[in-house]
């Protein structure tokens, strides 16, 4: 594992995951289940192209074990598996990590994760994360290889300061995003983090979008494994939507 590159809205660790570790979580993207995000909810807009994305994996904080959501039934071959489940062994590996400041208070009491493939001309728009739910987000890297003129960037804003009762809403409307542009554009400025193999970043709430994966990418996809930190009571909430 490298040092952390740290930022107020980021943290980013390269060489998160051991070779073996990481080589069966890019084995497992091979033949898990991958069905298309949903364009008409979430922060995915029209234009984001098919995103793919695999089944929801939680994981408890206290005892440290796999939680099924009570509408799943996951079945055989699905990643909600055993302890040695490639997609649960990096949520372990994430939960166990000190470089967020989030890893070490009592905001979060879970950890929930799924695997998402971002085909060529695929990305996904400016957004920001629901606090009330979130205690913080982290983004993993499995592909084996990327070339640096294949896209896919994180892309991270940074925001004005405002009164408590005026931040940036979660997302756009679908088809009326003028207003949300508005306000990204009144600093008009960020960082980028490039989706660099066996990467981890750890995000503090700050509006970010994913870059289109270029047509130079071909056949390469940005294999990713992502997902938040859940405060107390999220879980239920997110059911309930």
């Amino acid at each position: 594992m490298s040092d952390a590159i740290e930022h107020p809205n980021f943290t980013v660790i390269d060489d998160f995951l051991d070779e073996e570790t990481w080589t069966a979580l890019w084995s497992d993207f091979q033949f898990m289940d991958l069905l298309p995000v949903s364009r008409t909810g979430g922060a995915w807009k029209l234009e984001d192209g098919v995103p793919l994305a695999g089944r929801e994996c939680v994981l408890d904080r206290a005892s440290n074990t796999l939680v099924l959501q009570p509408q799943e039934q996951p079945a055989s071959g699905d990643h909600w598996g055993p302890v040695g489940d490639p997609i649960a062994a990096l949520l372990r590996e994430v939960m166990g990590s000190e470089a967020h400041p989030r890893l070490t208070d009592d905001e979060w009491v879970r950890l929930v994760g799924r695997a998402y493939a971002y085909p060529r001309e695929t990305g996904l728009s400016w957004h920001v994360d629901d606090h009330d739910l979130y205690a913080g987000a982290f983004i993993y890297y499995a592909h084996p290889f990327w070339d640096a003129h294949f896209g896919g960037e994180l892309l991270v804003g940074e925001m004005m300061e405002t009164d408590p009762g005026d931040e940036l809403p979660i997302m756009a409307y679908r088809f009326e995003t003028d207003s949300y542009s508005q306000r990204l554009l009144e600093v008009g400025c960020g960082q980028f983090i490039a989706p660099k193999p066996n990467r981890l970043v750890l995000l503090s709430g700050a509006p970010h979008m994913v870059a289109k994966v270029s047509a130079a990418a071909g056949q390469n996809i940005r294999a990713s494994v992502a997902g938040f930190f859940l405060r107390p009571g999220a879980d239920e909430a997110i059911r309930g939507m």
